[in-house]
């Protein structure tokens, strides 16, 4: 599995295997209400398949196995950039204080780091954000806009 666990303090990262998918499927729900489960289990499974030192899905959990994050991520070439990695589908949960934004940020670079990518992009709604973004432009304000997005509600 390409995305090793990492400890992450109070977190840790884990790939997202069909356990780990069924586990994330009540956060996935609250940020996305129309999605039916076999929805994300079938999306899980294609990324799943897919995982490799190109692509892959990720789940921040804490030490009791609750998921409190989940990010999709591949590989691609972008103009100037031969490996550029584009994180997408930021589902997270908020929580108080800027832990859960650092874990998710240390995760994301360290995706970055095992697929030796030369660039690093979050998208957010219609937002394309550098991963450090996450904890300079106040992470309630993106974690409310990544919910705002994901409902529809502009």
């Amino acid at each position: 599995m390409f995305c090793e666990p990492r400890d992450l303090s109070l977190f840790k990262t884990a790939p997202v295997d069909r356990r780990v998918a069924l586990r994330a499927w009540p956060l996935v729900q609250t940020c996305h209400p129309d999605t039916r489960m076999e929805d994300w289990m079938s999306y899980a499974a294609t990324l799943r398949r897919r995982a490799s030192k190109t692509a892959g899905l990720v789940a921040i959990e804490d030490s009791r196995g609750y998921i409190h994050a989940v990010f999709a991520w591949h590989v691609h070439r972008a103009i100037g950039h031969p490996r550029a990695l584009r994180v997408t589908d930021l589902v997270v949960g908020a929580l108080p204080g800027r832990q859960l934004a650092e874990s998710i940020v240390d995760a994301i670079r360290g995706v970055a780091e095992s697929a030796d990518a030369d660039s690093v992009m979050v998208e957010i709604g219609d937002r394309q954000i550098a991963p450090d973004a996450l904890l300079s432009e106040g992470f309630e304000h993106l974690v409310m806009h990544c919910m705002r997005a994901q409902r529809g509600a502009g």
